[in-house]
């Protein structure tokens, strides 16, 4: 019950209107006060609520002494909830990037964003990826054969699939990819599943693999470094993200310094 009061409040009901409408969805035609025995929720809020879910098109009333309320069937009132939940994330949407236009983007904001737990630093990762237009300069494992801490194998799986396509995606566009990796298996793996990405491999002169996680840098505009750390006997993911100038140009230097060190793994391939 739990998991279905959140889907609806996901939805853009209050767990009031949820609690209601679930209630409803139970015992059909029903009063204020038998919402209130089967909801738990206090009479007073019953009216509110109610008020809300007729407004939304998803319960009838029925002007009797006492009224009566009845849900509508669930596929229809799923159908208007998405609805108006599109069109209200639509008009959120041009709002909010009329806004964000508005800004100078040639602004001298140095600021390092921090980036917390491995669902938020993937998404941030794709988000980037995505708007890549010139070129895509990224160190292995991330975004490659990363452990997700909790999740299952399936997530792992997706995830890794949706990272695959965007990159090939971008690819196929005619954005630059170049990559280093720090173990030569994993560089010609990734050389044969990207056909078109210029893969390295580097060897530190210690021989050592590096400790540290992952670098993407896109259009030499905007840098993310993600840090795998410890907490205990588990593993999370956090990244640091900036698009200010000196910041993006530093890690752009190391990793240049780094690929002229690497060697060419594309060849290997053809032997």
């Amino acid at each position: 019950m739990v998991y279905l009061i959140d889907s609806l409040r996901n939805l853009g009901l209050t767990a009031y209107e949820a609690k209601v409408f679930v209630a409803l969805t139970k015992k059909g035609s029903s009063t204020v006060a038998d919402v209130h025995e089967l909801s738990g929720i206090p009479r007073s809020a019953v009216y509110g609520a109610l008020k809300k879910l007729e407004e939304k098109g998803i319960i009838e009333v029925r002007n009797t002494k006492p009224m009566e309320y009845k849900c509508v069937p669930p596929k229809i009132a799923i159908e208007r909830l998405k609805t108006d939940f599109t069109l209200e994330s639509g008009n959120a949407l041009l709002q909010l990037e009329e806004i964000y236009e508005s800004v100078d983007p040639n602004g001298n904001d140095e600021s390092i964003w921090t980036i917390n737990g491995y669902r938020h630093v993937t998404e941030k990762m794709m988000q980037i990826i995505s708007g890549a237009r010139k070129e895509l300069f990224l160190t292995a494992p991330h975004p490659f054969n990363r452990e997700i801490p909790g999740e299952t194998p399936r997530f792992a799986e997706k995830h890794h699939c949706m990272m695959h396509k965007i990159l090939h995606d971008k690819i196929q566009s005619g954005v630059r990819m170049r990559l280093i990796s720090y173990e030569i298996e994993k560089a010609l793996s990734i050389a044969k599943d990207l056909p078109g990405a210029d893969v390295r491999v580097y060897v530190s002169k210690e021989g050592k693999l590096p400790s540290k996680g992952g670098i993407i840098v896109v259009d030499s505009s905007e840098v993310l470094i993600d840090i795998k750390e410890a907490a205990g006997n588990k593993e999370d993911l956090t990244a640091l993200w900036s698009n200010g100038k000196e910041f993006v140009t530093i890690f752009s230097h190391l990793l240049e310094v780094e690929w002229e060190s690497s060697e060419e793994v594309n060849a290997s391939l053809n032997d």
